[in-house]
């Protein structure tokens, strides 16, 4: 199970991109995740992260958003619903995404509950 940006690991430098100037000014070692709530634009920024190679995350809304951000090759795919995790989870492993579901959490008892479930990793951050 992935632990990412809990304060015993290495943090992450959390960097949240709704336009593409966001995504132009971002380093090379940030964590890019993706969060235009406009279907269309989320997909074409991840595109974008796509067409230039960069390594990147995204927060889907509904499973056909994240089948296609699978395919245009997401890192991970998060999300702060436990139930979405768990169905992503299933889409998951019945098709070998290469990517990984990670739930985003607040809390490090929330751990063992996301364990439990299955789902690839957790992510402290709030969305």
């Amino acid at each position: 199970m992935l632990i990412l940006n809990h304060p015993l690991i290495t943090p992450l430098n959390l960097v949240f991109a709704k336009e593409k100037e966001k995504i132009q000014n971002s380093l090379p070692n940030d964590f890019l995740i993706l969060t235009n709530r406009d279907s269309t634009k989320l997909l074409h920024l991840a595109k974008y992260c796509q067409d230039n190679h960069l390594s990147f995350s995204a927060i889907p809304t509904n499973t056909t958003e994240a089948l296609l951000l699978i395919n245009l090759n997401v890192r991970f795919l998060l999300t702060n619903n436990l139930e979405f995790a768990k169905h992503l989870q299933k889409l998951a492993e019945t098709y070998l995404f290469d990517a990984k579901i990670l739930l985003c959490i607040t809390q490090e008892k929330q751990i063992d509950s996301v364990a439990e479930h299955g789902i690839d990793g957790v992510i402290f951050a709030k969305l």
